[in-house]
């Protein structure tokens, strides 16, 4: 009986060792998952926004006068930006293909590639980086479990632009966070951007989700004129 009970012991210890183990690889799968997952996320709209947004102004024909606007021309009174206030919103027009025209009837898609918008979701449970498209009238997902995502726009001597017409740098900051949360981790940063201007301040005593914060500053280089 004796010898039963030690062994059951041993084996226990044993058990217990195997399931720690296990449970801390686990752990460390979940961490690194959750880690590549805001990278490629938080990059990906970085990319995807800054690609276009450098494009902003493009007019070869300077008929269109294409650049950042208040609102597109294909989607008035969709919404409306004002850029003295509006932080997490932008707007902006391009002529892709220079045929003089940001309109297209026989090719929808062109709109799409042409007039651009992205925000983030204003539903506070949504956290979602969104594309306008022009096409369908609607806001569609980009990217999401986004916490922050924030525009500065800033004149050529670098003070802020209030005006679309006046803006000719941008600074970009998208704030991505984990889909799950790790219970051992605790996360109690303050994210800011490049101004130091709080974009997600933790709730008190932190909580338990990994962050990732890019920011990037885009030149304009062809904006003249926009309406």
């Amino acid at each position: 009986m004796v010898e039963i009970m030690i062994y059951i012991a041993m084996s226990s210890m044993m058990m217990a060792s195997v399931y720690n183990a296990f449970h801390t690889q686990q752990n460390s799968y979940n961490s690194q998952n959750n880690t590549v997952e805001i990278q490629q996320t938080v990059r990906s709209g970085i990319y995807t926004m800054t690609r276009e947004i450098r494009s902003a102004g493009y007019d070869p024909t300077r008929i269109t006068k294409a650049g950042f606007v208040k609102e597109l021309p294909d989607a008035p009174g969709k919404f409306s930006i004002d850029y003295s206030k509006d932080k997490n919103i932008i707007a902006f027009t391009m002529d892709k293909n220079g045929d003089g025209s940001l309109h297209s009837d026989s090719k929808p898609e062109q709109n799409t590639a042409e007039q651009i918008a992205y925000r983030l979701n204003p539903a506070p449970a949504a956290r979602t980086l969104q594309r306008f498209n022009v096409t369908s009238l609607k806001w569609e997902d980009v990217a999401g479990n986004v916490d922050a995502l924030n525009f500065v726009y800033l004149k050529q001597d670098g003070t802020r632009a209030t005006v679309p017409q006046d803006i000719q740098y941008i600074e970009i900051a998208l704030l991505v966070r984990s889909r799950n949360a790790e219970p051992k981790f605790l996360n109690t940063t303050t994210y800011v951007n490049k101004k130091n201007e709080a974009l997600w301040t933790p709730p008190p005593g932190g909580d338990h989700y990994r962050r990732r914060l890019l920011t990037t500053t885009v030149q304009m280089r062809n904006v003249r004129t926009a309406s």
